[in-house]
């Protein structure tokens, strides 16, 4: 993807760094800070901004092989989870366990996108995406656009995402006779319902949701996912084609651990975004990590 300096800038120290991760969130017409942007912070600059679906199935053509992903990982995890009505709740416990979906993570919280991003390799420059999702849910076809509109909102979730693919659903079924059964929306038809409605749209769109609060890692990291209506590319491509809806702040290599100190020092770190005794382990082996002499 092609950079251009005025959607890219450089956090050469700590000041700069806040002022870009603060910049846009006054809201005038609230009279309060609300930002509008949503973030994503990646350790090496040079990674796409694409799904691990994307990833997983390459160059192969094998996209089918996401709906077998979901369907095993319901079917074997029955034991630990309680398999939730809304496929979108489905699909956001399967990501949030590491499962290759086509959703991306991202937070509300600028601290929680720079602690990923000052992550990884010493010797490669972060980045820390900043997208305003108000307009690029602007972009939106028609109906999914007006759904916001008649709530009043501007964030969708796992609840109204089910009730828009369940009129989809009703509106693609074509007689097929395949419906929710006991009150569950099986996974192939959602995908296929959501295949019928893409299809018919002039152009790709990307929309955000907040999952439900599985567990208190996805509450203290202020997460939200995304999702394409074409995931076969990668949504930078996407931004790149529709200008002014995101800039990214690169991170530079040699500014990653002071930053992460700095964090550090906010309460956030290891220990607050990953809550448990692994959290806490990966947080002190990193806090008491003696510094080269």
């Amino acid at each position: 993807m092609g950079r251009t300096s005025t959607d890219e800038v450089i956090a050469e120290d700590w000041t700069t760094l806040q002022d870009l991760l603060g910049r846009g969130s006054w809201n005038e017409g609230l009279g309060r800070y609300r930002s509008p942007y949503v973030f994503r912070g990646q350790s090496d600059a040079s990674y796409a901004l694409e799904s691990a679906i994307t990833r997983f199935v390459g160059g192969t053509g094998r996209w089918e092989l996401e709906g077998h992903l979901l369907r095993n990982f319901l079917k074997y995890a029955q034991q630990d989870i309680e398999v939730p009505e809304s496929p979108y709740h489905r699909l956001a416990i399967a990501q949030h366990h590491g499962l290759p979906t086509r959703l991306i993570d991202w937070t509300y919280s600028p601290a929680v996108a720079g602690y990923f991003a000052t992550g990884g390799r010493s010797d490669a420059d972060g980045v820390i995406w900043t997208v305003d999702h108000v307009k690029v849910h602007e972009r939106l076809p028609a109906p999914l656009r007006e759904f916001l509109e008649r709530l009043n909102t501007d964030m969708f979730d796992a609840d109204l995402l089910d009730d828009i693919t369940r009129l989809l659903l009703d509106q693609y079924s074509n007689g097929s006779g395949r419906s929710p059964i006991a009150g569950v929306l099986e996974m192939f038809d959602m995908l296929d319902a959501i295949e019928a409605f893409v299809a018919e749209q002039p152009e790709d769109y990307v929309l955000f949701f907040e999952p439900p609060a599985i567990d208190q890692r996805i509450v203290n990291q202020a997460a939200l996912f995304s999702t394409q209506s074409n995931p076969r590319i990668a949504m930078d491509d996407w931004l790149e084609k529709h200008p002014g809806l995101c800039r990214r702040i690169v991170v530079p290599a040699e500014r990653k651990a002071e930053f992460r100190d700095r964090l550090d020092q906010l309460n956030v770190n290891r220990r607050t975004l990953f809550p448990g005794l692994d959290g806490i382990a990966s947080w002190l082996t990193e806090y008491y990590l003696p510094q080269p002499v």
